[in-house]
C-alpha cells in the first residue's frame, strides 16, 4: 500500500528542517524560494542566474555549524520567520551586487540621515509607500502589497525628485540603484535600539490582532525609526511574495538542496531497461 504523502505546515517544516530531514527542506524551498528569487530580482536587480549564489550563500549560513543560525530564527510565525530570512538574504546580496548596476546618484543619497529627512513629516502609510518606491516597486505592485491605492500618497511621491526621480519613473519592478539601496537597508538594520519594536508585535498589528490603544505607540515608533520601518515594510513584502511569486522548477530546488548538510534520499538502482533508455 502506497504511504500517505506528508503534508507540511510551517511549524512542521520548522521543526523537521532542524533535524536535517530532506523532505522538510524540499518543502521549505518549494514554499519560500520563489519569494527569495523575487526579492533579489527587484531589490538587487538580479537575474535568476545571478541570484542563485546569493540564495545558496544565505542557505549555507542558515544551515552551517549544525543548523545554528536556523535554530535562532522565529518559531511561532511564518511571516516573522520569513522576515528574518529576508534580512539574511539581502545582507548576503550586498556583497554580490556591483555598483556598476546602480543608477546615477548624488553622493550620500542613501545615507540614513538623508532618507530620514526625505520621509520626515509624512504619515506612516505614506512612508511605507515611499520605501517601496525607492526599492524599485511600481505603483501597481505597491497597490497589491498594501491593498490600497498609491494615489493616497501622491503628494508624498512628489518628494521623489532629483536623485530619486528614477524611482518614480520605473515601469517595472526593478530597483534603479541596487548597490546603494541594499547598502542603505544594511545600515538601517544596524540602527536597532533597546526601544525597537519586536517583529512579532509588528506581525500582530499587520494582522489586526491588537487594539488601537496597543498599536498607536508602536506605529508612532515605527514611523520615526528607520530600523523598524525597514522591518515593518519587509514583513509586508515577504507576506505578499509568499503568495504571489512564481514557483521555481524542480531542477532549481534539487540544486539548492545540494547546499545542505542533510540526509540524502537513497537512489534506487535502475533496471537494465532503464539504463539502456537513459
Amino acid at each position: 500500500m502506497k504511504p500517505e504523502p506528508v503534508l507540511f505546515t510551517f511549524h512542521k517544516i520548522r521543526e523537521q528542517s532542524e533535524q536535517g530531514k530532506v523532505e522538510a527542506w524540499r518543502a521549505l524551498l518549494e514554499f519560500y524560494a520563489p519569494a527569495f528569487f523575487r526579492l533579489l530580482e527587484i531589490e538587487g536587480a538580479m537575474s535568476a542566474r545571478e541570484a542563485l549564489p546569493v540564495v545558496k550563500k544565505m542557505l549555507g549560513d542558515l544551515t552551517g555549524n549544525g543548523f545554528e543560525r536556523l535554530r535562532a530564527t522565529p518559531r511561532q510565525s511564518e511571516r516573522e520567520f520569513l522576515g528574518d530570512l529576508r534580512a539574511m538574504l539581502l545582507e548576503a546580496a550586498t556583497d554580490y551586487v556591483s555598483a556598476k548596476n546602480s543608477g546615477t546618484l548624488a553622493a550620500g543619497a542613501f545615507e540614513p540621515d538623508k532618507i530620514a529627512k526625505l520621509l520626515d513629516g509624512l504619515p506612516l502609510l505614506h512612508k511605507e509607500m515611499l520605501f517601496f518606491r525607492l526599492a524599485g516597486y511600481t505603483e501597481n505592485t505597491v497597490e497589491r502589497i498594501m491593498r490600497l491605492s498609491p494615489s493616497v500618497a501622491e503628494k508624498a511621491f512628489e518628494r521623489l525628485a532629483g536623485e530619486y526621480q528614477a524611482a518614480r519613473l520605473t515601469e517595472r519592478d526593478l530597483c534603479p540603484w541596487p548597490a546603494a539601496w541594499l547598502a542603505f537597508l544594511k545600515q538601517a538594520r544596524g540602527l536597532k535600539t533597546e526601544n525597537c519594536t519586536p517583529t512579532h508585535e509588528m506581525v500582530r498589528i499587520h494582522d489586526g490582532q491588537v487594539s488601537w490603544y496597543e498599536k498607536e505607540p508602536v506605529e508612532k515608533h515605527v514611523s520615526g525609526c528607520l530600523h523598524c520601518l525597514e522591518a515593518w515594510t519587509g514583513l509586508r513584502e515577504v507576506g505578499y511574495w509568499r503568495r504571489a511569486a512564481d514557483a521555481r522548477s524542480a531542477v532549481e530546488i534539487n540544486g539548492l538542496l545540494e547546499v545542505f548538510p542533510i540526509e540524502k534520499i537513497p537512489t534506487k538502482k535502475k533496471s537494465l531497461l532503464q539504463r539502456l533508455r537513459s
